[in-house]
């Protein structure tokens, strides 16, 4: 019994490659991720749920035995890992970990009317390994570094938008509240009004009247959009430079600074 559990450890827990089996089993639990987020897209549209309904039930039943035989597949394994280790303890530990708690979350709200299948798609990424997308898996650790080293100028960005989120609202509620009492009824609901304009979305559902409305609500667009870019401009720097092949600078866990070189080693490593 301990035999086949370890085996099922590395088909489901640490899947390689070159395992033929795990690859395999990957892959098919890659195809039914993406077959359930098809089916759940689909079902949506009237006529194909009409058309196909027994088809849709039938498919998402036996994909829930299955991901329910998994989810308690890899429960019973997970002991095999030393920081689990413990049939009660070790097992609880696992099941309260962010992917175990994703995964019982989807099959406990199957049966209720607020549907979460859709999150299931967020599984994939322990699949990344066995699929050959290392190279994704890298890129995406490299983003997370460099946005690391940047939290302190995301958080700057991210001040100035809600402050100029929220001083405009409140501007425009003074200019426009008496002109349209019913559109501009209180600060909060004008906040709507400042998000959809700093975003360029502009549904025309809050429309400043007043000469003075529109005088300020046009220094906004043109000066807010500029704060509003900010915290994106900084993501996309970041995304451009996890493209290329430099490494990025490591960082400290305890305090989030970039780790330098000890100056010593590099005179060493020059000079043997």
């Amino acid at each position: 019994m301990s035999h086949l559990r370890a085996q099922l450890f590395n088909i489901l827990h640490k899947p390689s490659p070159q395992n033929k089996v795990a690859r395999y089993v990957n892959y098919f639990l890659a195809f039914l991720i993406f077959s359930n987020a098809l089916c759940v897209a689909l079902a949506t549209v009237p006529w194909l749920w009409q058309a196909y309904q027994t088809l849709f039930v039938g498919f998402e039943t036996l994909s829930m035995v299955i991901f329910v035989l998994e989810y308690l597949a890899r429960l019973w394994v997970c002991v095999e890992q030393n920081r689990y280790a413990g049939a009660l303890i070790g097992r609880a530990r696992y099941a309260l970990t962010p992917l175990a708690i994703l995964d019982l979350l989807v099959i406990a709200t199957a049966w209720t009317s607020f549907d979460l299948r859709f999150l299931r798609m967020a599984r994939i990424v322990r699949l990344l390994r066995v699929l050959h997308l290392d190279n994704f898996a890298a890129c995406l650790q490299r983003i997370m570094g460099g946005l690391q080293q940047r939290k302190e100028l995301i958080i700057v960005a991210i001040t100035l938008m809600v402050i100029c989120l929220y001083a405009s609202s409140a501007v425009v509620y003074q200019l426009e509240h008496q002109a349209q009492p019913a559109v501009f009824t209180d600060i909060p609901a004008t906040l709507w009004w400042a998000i959809e304009s700093l975003t360029t979305v502009g549904y025309g559902d809050m429309i400043p009247q007043t000469p003075l409305g529109r005088l300020f609500s046009g220094l906004v667009f043109v000066f807010g959009i500029g704060v509003f870019a900010l915290p994106m401009a900084i993501v996309t720097a970041v995304i451009i430079e996890a493209g290329t092949d430099s490494p990025v600078t490591p960082v400290c866990k305890q305090c989030g600074q970039p780790l330098m070189p000890d100056p010593s080693q590099t005179q060493h490593s020059k000079h043997p």
